[in-house]
């Protein structure tokens, strides 16, 4: 018979008291939603309580923001910490369930554009819950040659296949400014060529979570890669609008920012490339963050290119330490 797992009990009602008062606003309008469906009492208290820890988790880790702030990465997070916990997979996939129907409501009647939920993906039995990546240095240095082979396979092909080679360009520059400045998937879709000071390799002024602007250092390999596309798109007179990432599908004569589903393609893309199919857009946050600590750079100086407000998020959740020098440090001791 199947272990049961242990209940998270993380509701405080002092806690509960201080929640976003705009999340609850929008919780009151789902209560009374599932009302007039007449979902059973039941029903109504699990969802309460699912929800109840979710926002408990925001409030305690991610500064009580209201749920229309909240993105994929934020939920991820929860999940995973959940998974710490001992929840199993039928547990989390409940909670994952309740949080999206929320959402699937709150869209519904227009009160946000996208369900964050539509870009996790749900587990199977037997399966890891969420897929959180931390690309080694190996995996990272295969990703850069995998992407440099596509550009260049398809820059022989461009003749007949142009679009081929646009979008291998903006994969390559994509992937590893994603990479090397560790900003999150919504900053980097907005991000516009105003913005990118190349002398000093810095992106200025960006809108981040809770509308703080901040500054992303991206590497000298990215500089590159992001002045060969900027210089096709002016070979091939492609518009842009500005944006550094535009979005593949956009309507006809008018040009918007990458969204979230168009980045992550690309990843899917290039995580197929590398064998690695669960890799999405935090990935590389999480990975860049790893490669730069165990390269020698200090937690601190991490968690402030990562613009977290302390370093218990980023040790908690970017971090993956480096087994192997952790051995050979203990060895070092002799005992």
């Amino acid at each position: 018979m199947p272990k049961r797992s242990e209940r998270i009990c993380m509701l405080n009602q002092e806690k509960l008291k201080k929640i976003n008062p705009e999340t609850l606003k929008l919780y009151h309008k789902y209560l009374l939603d599932m009302k007039i469906r007449e979902l059973s009492e039941k029903t109504i208290y699990n969802y309460y309580n699912d929800l109840a820890n979710w926002w408990i988790y925001i409030y305690d880790y991610q500064d009580n923001k209201s749920v229309k702030e909240i993105d994929d990465s934020d939920i991820s997070e929860f999940i995973v910490y959940c998974k710490d916990q001992g929840n199993n997979t039928n547990r989390i996939k409940r909670r994952m369930s309740s949080i999206s129907a929320f959402f699937l409501f709150l869209k519904k009647k227009r009160l946000i554009d996208e369900n964050p939920m539509s870009f996790i993906d749900r587990p199977k039995e037997g399966q890891a819950v969420v897929a959180q990546t931390f690309l080694t240095t190996q995996q990272i240095q295969f990703m850069r040659e995998k992407l440099q082979e596509n550009v260049e396979k398809a820059k022989e092909q461009r003749k007949t296949k142009p679009t081929q080679y646009y979008e291998a360009l903006t994969m390559q520059a994509y992937a590893i400014f994603s990479l090397t400045t560790m900003a999150r998937i919504n900053a980097i879709a907005n991000i516009r060529w105003e913005q990118l000071d190349f002398d000093s390799r810095v992106a200025k002024d960006v809108l981040e979570k809770e509308g703080y602007l901040v500054e992303l250092f991206f590497s000298e390999e990215a500089k590159e890669y992001l002045l060969n596309l900027k210089q096709y798109r002016t070979e091939n007179n492609i518009e842009d609008g500005g944006y550094v990432f535009v979005s593949a599908h956009r309507k006809s004569g008018s040009c918007a920012p990458a969204t979230v589903s168009t980045l992550s393609d690309y990843c899917k893309k290039i995580g197929q490339m590398i064998g690695v199919p669960t890799l999405h857009p935090h990935d590389f946050r999480h990975s860049g963050a790893t490669a730069y600590k165990n390269a020698g750079m200090s937690l601190e100086e991490v968690s402030v290119l990562l613009n977290h407000k302390s370093t218990d998020v980023t040790r908690r959740f970017y971090i993956k330490e480096d087994k192997s020098k952790l051995q050979a440090n203990k060895d070092k001791c002799n005992i």
